[in-house]
């Protein structure tokens, strides 16, 4: 009978995560085929992989034509690997990194003890966390491919043997020219290498880690001419925090996503923190590393709920672990399986999923953004499209800068700020036949060099993006013309000023112009 209540236990958990995965991909099949931007940072990152492909720098200096993100280069790298840079293959890296962690997290599960059915339903119970960290596991984005190489570095060296322990320090240093803040994991697994089994294997895992890290880094720095640190280091540390974002990262986000994860952490963690033959402190460490690293970049300006993934994984890792640990010392025990199980289906069954179809782009999508190419085709010229800027490739032209790139050098103590921008004195020139407009103006000269033309011709409440900032393409502007410039300046001189003298004007010096990125909402 026992053995029977375990093989039923393992097979309902089994088949609860089936369901998960099943019911994950019917949201996430129609996303991979969508041909336009579901989060509008998406066409940026195909736009750097795009310069790669084609051998252009990819940290250059500022300019109209390119401005790059502030993250490592691995991932559009990747994307140029695979094949021709396309929303398919950057979304296929980011759902193949999601399935890596979520093995990695059912690995660790197993390896505290755990049997199979319920190993597996560790790794379920991250990807339940889809919608809480933004939808980000299959966007093309580098978060998901960060996570995955991150996830099995840890994995892989709680085994500690010295192949192991090896490839754990290559797959952190991959995993640090993703998203270059991972790197902080290595911290836990080199402690607990040298507590457990001495310090000559965390000095073998560091080696490896930091060697190729190092190497990396200075191999890049000298070909970009020391801007890569620049953009990396230099740029977001004159970026301000938003102090009241950070508590609640650990006491509300990150706890609530996986509560019984959460509990069964920190129980185990409790009783077997001090055993050197149990992972107890090596997820320890990696769960406070992924809650400060979490914190901290939720307080960073602009930081979505994307940068929980991390602590998303930590904490389904953790908690495996944590209810490996528990089946395995209570073997034998006709109940410690069934009770495992149930408070396991409990967590797979919650996975917050009621709206989950508003992050699914419909058919109405797909024509709107065909009828928005047709538009973009008849422009004669190139297209300033800062907030969507792979649109412009798609029918034929020069892809844009990305519009945070820009937000993310224009802060006043930044190394690289620019007063007037780059894009400025391109707009002063009418560099471009045509600016593609949201619903909120690129500004930085916009409507002192440009006027509006044709609208946008789209649906109602189509094409929208579906997560991150929510922007949606409203107008073409075309350049003004010297009758243009004629009849504003009669205009001004017809009509009576409506500022009284005893009004102050603003000075640059003294006051935030109307384009300064602090004043944007969160992207």
């Amino acid at each position: 009978m026992p053995r029977v209540l375990s093989v039923l236990s393992q097979l309902v958990i089994f088949g609860l995560s089936l369901w998960v995965i099943i019911t994950l991909g019917g949201y996430v099949a129609p996303r991979l085929s969508y041909p336009f931007d579901i989060e509008w940072m998406e066409g940026g990152m195909l736009v750097h992989a795009l310069r790669v492909e084609q051998g252009l720098p990819l940290y250059p200096a500022p300019s109209a034509e390119f401005i790059p993100y502030i993250y490592p280069p691995l991932y559009p790298f990747l994307i140029s690997l695979v094949g021709e840079p396309s929303y398919v293959v950057g979304r296929g890296l980011s759902i193949l990194g999601a399935i890596l962690a979520a093995a990695a997290a059912a690995t660790a599960a197993r390896r505290e003890g755990a049997p199979w059915g319920i190993a597996v339903g560790a790794g379920a119970a991250f990807l339940t966390t889809w919608e809480e960290s933004g939808t980000f596991m299959d966007l093309v984005r580098a978060d998901a491919v960060a996570v995955g190489l991150a996830a099995w570095a840890l994995t892989l060296a709680r085994f500690a043997r010295p192949a192991a322990v090896v490839a754990s320090g290559l797959l952190l240093a991959l995993a640090f020219l993703a998203k270059h803040n991972l790197a902080l994991f290595g911290v836990p697994i080199a402690l607990w290498l040298w507590w457990s089994v001495g310090w000559r294997r965390a000095a073998l895992f560091t080696a490896a880690s930091a060697g190729p890290a190092l190497l990396a880094t200075g191999l890049i720095q000298l070909a970009t001419d020391g801007m890569f640190l620049t953009y990396l280091l230099g740029v977001p540390a004159a970026h301000p925090l938003v102090a009241e974002r950070a508590l609640p990262t650990i006491t509300k986000e990150l706890p609530t996503s996986l509560p019984l994860f959460a509990a069964a952490s920190v129980a185990w963690l409790g009783v077997n923190l001090r055993r050197r033959d149990e992972g107890a402190p090596l997820w320890l460490g990696a769960l406070a590393v992924a809650a400060g690293a979490c914190m901290l970049m939720r307080a960073h300006h602009g930081g979505f709920i994307n940068v929980l993934m991390p602590g998303h994984w930590a904490l389904a890792a953790a908690g495996g672990a944590a209810l490996g640990a528990f089946c395995r010392a209570f073997e034998g025990r006709a109940w410690s399986l069934p009770l495992v199980a149930l408070l396991l289906g409990a967590q797979l069954t919650r996975t917050g999923w009621e709206e989950a179809e508003d992050y699914v782009p419909t058919e109405a999508d797909r024509d709107a953004g065909e009828q928005l190419l047709t538009q973009l085709r008849a422009v004669e010229g190139e297209i300033f499209a800062p907030q969507f800027p792979w649109y412009p490739h798609l029918v034929g032209k020069q892809p844009s800068l990305p519009l945070i790139s820009l937000w993310d050098i224009q802060h006043k103590r930044g190394p690289l700020y620019q007063n007037p921008s780059v894009v400025e004195e391109a707009m002063a020139r009418q560099a471009w036949a045509a600016l593609l407009v949201s619903q909120k103006d690129i500004k930085y000269g916009q409507r002192e060099h440009y006027k509006e033309g044709a609208r946008v011709r789209l649906p109602a409440r189509a094409f929208n993006t579906r997560t991150g900032w929510r922007v949606r393409p409203a107008a073409l502007w075309v350049p003004k013309t010297p009758a243009d410039r004629a009849a504003e300046e009669a205009r001004s001189k017809a009509a009576p000023s409506k500022r009284s003298p005893s009004e102050a004007t603003p000075s640059s010096a003294g006051e935030a112009r109307d384009d300064d990125p602090t004043l944007t909402p969160d992207p």
